[in-house]
């Protein structure tokens, strides 16, 4: 009998579905000498047999591999690996590796209050919100977010239920250091915080730990000029410092350079709304895919979701939606947040009066309901209650929804 040291290597595959008499990766007439045997078992007819016990197996450590030995029938499962193991030569086993398929993912998703009372009850208190609107997240998954109800912009740990705010004091007003009803909000690459005003027609510029605001759009107040605009819902930000602004009174999408005072209308026609690829209706939230020359717009009036190269801005292109308002899997009804995945192009939509989050795949004509169940509501972890808001953390393993009628924030695992 030879010996010789290896390099043991685990064959990853993706799997949706176990078919346990399929063997995943093996080396045949080879043993595993090591110490880290946890345990033996029998089979009746063929290897495959411990493929299965090892999967299913409700023994803790999940087991990585087994040796399967045919003069006996037995396998040895194995939970651990050194750098170097001894492979032995053995024309009675097979050396075989496992990787356990990934839980299948079942919706809606169960969602964990990370801000805000899980009961739905709304306070002024820091660890309370009222209407949570937008949402920002910062790198280690610091949450801003925009209460309509208090007037405020709430800034929190991950960890903690316990807020600071960050912008918005005194309660709702027009001065330089209050808000009403703020809605999106954004932070730049330096952690200034931009502030949708919604009801004051107007974006405010918080630079990082002041107290007092900077009008950074809407100098002259509520109007339907290319100087002003009305009430707003939604804005992106640029690595540029380019504001996009959805105007919901006048029906269009401004592009406003930094510390302009004259913004210019990039989709939908002033005052006109209306269904055709040129026209929008109420706008709302807003994604900016910069890598692509792409701005995506929730065009809630006509419950859809519309993309715009920003490179030719004349039309744009229904993504979601678009089949009138309704609760298939094909409609939408009152769309107000979307976000674009990075990794995978998906769309996510906060599917307001059907109380659901969908996630809407490229070229798909429907969608899948990841969140909220369609037309409930409820305080529970499966429901929602007129979610506005969708974001995800950085590295997309968390999905996060202003869940607003339950006055929280919601929490899904993606991963």
């Amino acid at each position: 009998m030879t010996q010789e040291f290896c390099y043991l290597t685990l064959i990853i595959m993706s799997y949706v579905h176990l078919v346990c008499a399929s063997p995943i990766g093996y080396i045949y007439n080879a043993s595993y000498s090591s110490t880290s045997i946890d345990t033996f078992i029998k089979y009746n007819q063929t290897c495959s047999e411990c493929i299965c016990n090892a999967f299913y197996s409700q023994m803790i450590p999940k087991y990585l591999s087994f040796n399967c030995y045919t003069s006996n029938k037995t396998c040895a499962l194995f939970a651990n690996y050194s750098a170097t193991s001894t492979i032995q030569i053995n024309l009675d086993s097979t050396f075989i590796f496992l990787q356990k398929p990934p839980s299948q993912v079942t919706y809606p998703l169960i969602g964990v209050t990370v801000a805000g009372y899980s009961n739905g009850t709304s306070g002024t208190s820091l660890d309370a919100l009222n209407a949570p609107w937008g949402l920002a997240i910062y790198m280690n998954n610091t949450l801003y977010i925009s209460e309509c109800g208090n007037s405020r912009v709430m800034k929190i740990h991950e960890g903690s239920l316990n807020g600071t705010i960050v912008a918005g004091f005194g309660g709702s007003g027009d001065g330089n250091s209050q808000l009403g009803c703020p809605a999106e909000l954004k932070l730049d690459n330096y952690s200034n915080l931009y502030v949708d005003d919604n009801s004051h027609c107007r974006v405010m510029l918080w630079r990082i730990n002041a107290s007092t605001g900077i009008t950074a759009v809407g100098v002259d107040g509520c109007g339907n000029t290319n100087r002003t605009i009305g009430t707003s819902a939604g804005f992106a930000l640029d690595s540029h410092g380019n504001l996009y602004i959805s105007d919901m009174d006048y029906h269009r999408v401004m592009k406003w350079p930094p510390n302009s005072t004259v913004g210019i209308v990039i989709a939908g026609q002033t005052g006109v709304p209306g269904d055709t690829n040129k026209l929008l209706n109420t706008p709302y939230g807003l994604y900016l895919d910069e890598k692509n020359s792409y701005l995506y717009i929730a065009d809630m009036g006509n419950n859809r979701i519309q993309r715009y190269n920003l490179n030719m801005t004349a039309n744009g292109t229904t993504v979601a939606g678009g089949y009138g308002a309704g609760s298939n899997s094909s409609q939408l009804n009152g769309p107000h947040g979307v976000y674009v995945s990075k990794k995978t192009g998906d769309i996510y939509i906060a599917d307001r009066a059907n109380n659901r989050i969908q996630r809407w795949s490229q070229g798909a004509s429907n969608a899948v309901t990841i969140a909220g169940i369609t037309g409930m509501t409820g305080t529970n972890s499966t429901l929602l209650n007129s979610p506005v808001g969708v974001i995800m953390n950085m590295n997309e393993t968390f999905l996060y929804v202003s869940d607003r009628g339950n006055n929280r924030v919601q929490r899904y695992q993606l991963t």
